[in-house]
């Protein structure tokens, strides 16, 4: 089974990965989606390392990787150092985003 992330906002991907809203986590097992799962930003209101603290509240939901828009430097290093793997999503919508994904047509931060 395989965890992703994605910063949301509105109903819709959020632009910002440490301000956000909330992150969906997905479950994929074998190419489908068998749960998905809503939870606070709690990091959103601080005053700075919001980005590395969202990165670590994801990582402590066990997520594999990350869909996102735009991300920060330090978020980005503390998801790679954990082994979280970013992806660069190319529409707003999430339904859109995860369906690329599970169709590998993401093309991941490097």
């Amino acid at each position: 089974m395989m965890k992703i992330a994605l910063p949301i906002e509105n109903n819709e991907l959020s632009q910002h990965f440490g301000r956000c809203e909330k992150f969906m986590i997905v479950e994929i097992e074998n190419g489908e989606i068998k749960g998905k799962e809503i939870i606070e930003n709690t990091a959103r209101e601080g005053r700075e390392g919001v980005g590395t603290t969202s990165a670590s509240l994801i990582a402590d939901k066990g997520v594999d990787a990350i869909i996102v828009q735009n991300i920060g430097p330090k978020a980005y290093n503390v998801l790679k150092q954990l082994g979280i793997e970013i992806y660069k999503a190319n529409s707003t919508s999430i339904d859109e985003c995860i369906k690329l994904f599970l169709e590998k047509k993401l093309e991941k931060f490097e």
